[in-house]
């Protein structure tokens, strides 16, 4: 599937004012932003080509996948993912093959234009500093998901995958974090340079164990969220990298 914004019309969809989400936690610093910003809604894939040139994407609602693929093969690999608030500048992007944004479930972006940009710009000299710095924090997480993948065996994988997406995305509630799985079985595999079997297998140790707790096929709880800690030794600096900033919800 295409970007939405992006098929048969060729422009950005129009999304009512009452249909925008709700102001996620990573897009706080940039709220005055998005008075002014086109909503764009992706589908499940979306080329990257197809975001143009001269724009900034906020995400800002969703968690989307960076994947590419050799050329002339079937083997894809998700190579990062973004969160609410993480920024894409289509021109920054390494020239990998295939690259395409991938999601689960629909995502929205808010859309800069150059005109606009420029303009804020000119009122907040520190946005391009801002922009930036959230760009350097995703590309130390990026570093830290390739140490993660040449170090760590596969039950650490898992473990380290359940802490970043925990640390995202969870809820607190009565000692226990609950969320929903940003991606598929086979997209957790892409991500994790595993098959999908050992994905399989991990979560139901993991939940033989009464570490985490499956309830429907996106559903995970995480009954102690301690020995999920213990079971990934790069888990501090996941946590350093993916949670420090971002207090979790108690309910």
């Amino acid at each position: 599937m295409s970007m939405t914004s992006f098929e048969t019309a060729g422009r950005p969809s129009a999304v009512r004012d009452e249909d925008r989400a709700p102001l996620e936690f990573g897009l706080a610093a940039f709220s005055r932003l998005r008075p002014r910003a086109q909503f764009v809604r992706i589908g499940n894939r979306c080329a990257m080509p197809s975001l143009g040139s001269g724009h900034i994407y906020f995400v800002a609602k969703g968690v989307v996948g960076i994947e590419a693929g050799a050329n002339g093969s079937d083997v894809r690999v998700i190579t990062s993912l973004l969160y609410p608030g993480d920024v894409i500048v289509p021109e920054l992007q390494p020239p990998l093959p295939g690259s395409s944004l991938i999601s689960q479930r629909p995502c929205e972006f808010w859309k800069l234009t150059p005109a606009v940009v420029s303009e804020e710009n000119a009122r907040d000299n520190q946005l391009w500093p801002g922009i930036f710095s959230r760009l350097n924090d995703q590309n130390a997480r990026l570093q830290l998901h390739a140490a993660e993948m040449s170090m760590l065996n596969s039950e650490e994988k898992v473990a380290a995958f359940l802490i970043e997406t925990g640390a995202r995305l969870g809820v607190s509630s009565g000692g226990q974090i609950a969320f929903e799985l940003p991606l598929s079985r086979y997209s957790i595999a892409d991500y994790l340079s595993l098959n999908a079997d050992t994905i399989s297998r991990t979560f139901s140790a993991l939940g033989a164990a009464r570490i985490i707790e499956r309830r429907g096929r996106f559903q995970i709880v995480v009954r102690d969220w301690r020995a999920l800690l213990e079971k990934c030794p790069m888990s501090d600096t996941i946590i350093a990298a993916h949670g420090a900033a971002r207090p979790l919800v108690v309910r």
